[in-house]
């Protein structure tokens, strides 16, 4: 992986595989609070899935985390309960009232919402918008991660320094500040 901190608390990760969005996941997982809420945004395929799935191993869940298209809500039990949604069906705020989104986001738990652009502003004013790009390898991701709020710019800090860390053990292929 190789990582780039930018102007205004952002974050860059170029990810060469599926296997290195998973770890860079499991990273993250570890450094998740109560309330924390990411919006994840990219094209079909992109690799949010894999990301949520690495978040579920850093948060030692035994559930793999699987696309929630279809039942647009998984919850997954670990040292902290991660709430993963897919949006990408609701054509607007109004088709949220079935989901009990209220009811959910009081819970002492994490969440990762894929496609929810048309709630960021409903459910929160601080978050974390990790976007997916594709790189120009095949399998090769960028995930850009945009901080909105004081606790978000501490998490890209945080796995910023997780990153660092690995690097230093060895333990990432290739991380580096560039």
């Amino acid at each position: 992986m190789r990582v780039r901190q930018e102007a205004g608390g952002n974050l860059v990760v170029w990810s060469a595989s599926p296997a290195e969005t998973e770890e860079l996941g499991k990273v993250l997982g570890g450094i998740l609070l109560p309330g924390d809420l990411f919006f994840l945004s990219g094209d079909l395929g992109s690799g949010k899935t894999l990301l949520v799935r690495g978040v579920t191993r850093g948060l030692a869940s035994v559930e793999m985390a699987t696309s929630p298209t279809f039942a647009l809500i998984h919850r997954y039990e670990g040292k902290l309960p991660l709430y993963h949604l897919d949006l990408y069906r609701l054509s607007g705020p109004e088709d949220l009232a079935p989901l009990a989104l209220d009811e959910i986001m009081e819970e002492e738990a994490a969440f990762m919402i894929e496609w929810g652009a048309p709630v960021k502003e409903i459910l929160s004013n601080t978050y974390m918008e990790v976007e997916f790009t594709r790189g120009e390898q095949a399998e090769e991701r960028i995930l850009s991660f945009h901080p909105v709020g004081e606790r978000y710019r501490q998490v890209n800090h945080l796995l910023w320094l997780a990153l660092q860390n690995q690097q230093n053990n060895g333990e990432v292929n290739g991380a580096c500040g560039c």
